[in-house]
């Protein structure tokens, strides 16, 4: 389970997107994925799992390039369904607009099934909530900020989603508190908060508990990210500034296995 975000901080020149990563199990060592043109943090097809023994990771859970940021959420998990992470790998490795990316997923969906999800794509453009149900995907277009949790907003939710519980609650939060956010700190005060209550608030500490947070900050062609283990309530987010072509400097990144 994941809250995720976005805001256009000024537009045509700085926005910043946020995903707080859920799982049923307090510890997780991230892994990431860099190139030339890409850093991502993997997805993991076993999120629910109680152990790390028996991960497995696949596509991107959180990614960027030069030109955009997306990222994903869980809604319903399908049988046989593909992993949605594959769809934000996909977005990441090819696409530079949110045009681009509503067809490149759309084309992807239309020829396989995958589990239900929400993506985010941010630009500095622009903001776009992708929601995947069966062979279909509804857009959401927004000029200055959008959020999403475990459910679908605009197709709805459905009583099998995987979580019911807690993520109307957190949805919520994170779209009223993006409403005052108007730079980093400000957004790390969001991803630390525990409205309603700790139990189904953005900073998870229930059924589910918050295992990573990370931000992405698109600043007048400079992109930094923001990366915390654990809740982020209790930690310091790390800055890991990215260049593309050049050599990065990971040795901060908080998992070991980085």
């Amino acid at each position: 389970m994941c809250t995720t975000g976005a805001k256009i901080l000024r537009p045509g020149y700085e926005f910043v997107l946020f995903k707080n990563r859920d799982f049923k199990r307090q510890q997780f060592e991230d892994r990431v994925f860099i190139s030339d043109t890409a850093f991502a943090a993997l997805g993991l097809e076993t999120w629910d799992g109680a152990g790390p023994d028996a991960d497995r990771f696949s596509g991107f859970s959180i990614g960027f390039n030069q030109h955009l940021v997306c990222c994903d959420s869980n809604v319903q998990t399908i049988p046989n369904g593909a992993n949605y992470d594959r769809l934000v790998q996909a977005v990441v490795e090819n696409c530079t607009t949110i045009d681009e990316a509503a067809e490149c997923v759309s084309d992807l969906v239309r020829a396989q099934s995958f589990c239900w999800a929400n993506m985010l794509v941010a630009t500095p453009e622009g903001l776009a909530a992708l929601e995947i149900r069966d062979r279909h995907v509804e857009a959401e277009r927004q000029p200055i900020m959008i959020a999403r949790a475990n459910h679908h907003v605009c197709l709805g939710a459905h009583p099998d989603d995987d979580d019911t519980s807690t993520t109307q609650l957190r949805y919520q939060s994170a779209l009223t508190g993006l409403e005052s956010v108007s730079n980093i700190a400000a957004l790390f005060a969001l991803l630390r908060s525990h409205e309603p209550d700790p139990q189904h608030s953005i900073c998870n500490h229930g059924l589910y508990d918050t295992v990573y947070s990370y931000i992405v900050h698109f600043n007048d062609g400079e992109t930094t990210l923001y990366v915390l283990q654990g809740h982020p309530c209790e930690g310091e987010y790390i800055r890991v500034p990215i260049e593309f072509g050049a050599i990065n400097d990971l040795s901060f990144y908080p998992s070991r296995n980085a």
